[in-house]
């Protein structure tokens, strides 16, 4: 799956799949990005970053982690009650970093998707000076999507307080408190906003 954004005054690809192994450890990178004078959407980028670095390694040690659709599809086949972790990336080739951004879901036994984390890089958030524009959006949008193939229905997780306008805007839906749900009407607001990304496919 892919979506463009706007960076360097054009409009570049961004390639949003399952993430592998190497992917989430290359998560720690962002650190880098950390300094006593960062803004505070930054400073929880990285936070969520480390988090989720740490979170993958536990879940992997279970034998809970998934690396393709393909391993969730004969996961669910074999399990389908069974909770399953994978993490979703955006992928630019063309950034120093590689990794745009992560979207860390769970598959529940009630076959919904929870997003326990997500963040774009430090150099992906506008209102800390980012310069690369897009990469949430598509992501979420991308998102959905991939959970409407795998006929999920409904896709959760926790707003907080710098992120809830955020998902105000991209949800169509106001007002965001510390939970949203992509369900019913929204989730076809989501699904349009998909079809409408720039470079979708």
């Amino acid at each position: 799956m892919r979506f463009q954004v706007r960076a360097r005054n054009e409009n570049l690809r961004v390639e949003f799949n399952f993430g592998s192994h190497a992917d989430i450890g290359k998560l720690h990178f962002w650190s880098q990005y950390s300094s006593p004078q960062v803004h505070q959407s930054v400073g929880d980028a990285i936070e969520y970053a480390r988090y989720a670095a740490k979170r993958w390694r536990s879940y992997r040690r279970q034998g809970r982690t998934l690396t393709s659709a393909e391993q969730l599809r004969e996961a669910i086949k074999h399990q389908p009650r069974g909770g399953f972790v994978f993490v979703l990336v955006a992928r630019a080739e063309w950034h120093s970093s590689a990794l745009l951004g992560f979207c860390f879901c769970r598959r529940t036994w009630c076959h919904n998707i929870v997003i326990d984390l997500a963040a774009v890089h430090p150099d992906a958030i506008p209102i800390a000076g980012g310069k690369v524009r897009g990469v949430g959006t598509g992501m979420f949008y991308s998102l959905v999507k991939i959970a409407d193939e795998l006929d999920v229905q409904t896709v959760w997780g926790e707003a907080t307080e710098n992120s809830a306008s955020f998902y105000e805007k991209l949800l169509g839906v106001a007002p965001v408190t510390d939970h949203f749900f992509i369900t019913g009407e929204i989730f076809q607001h989501c699904l349009r906003g998909f079809a409408n990304l720039p470079g979708q496919a």
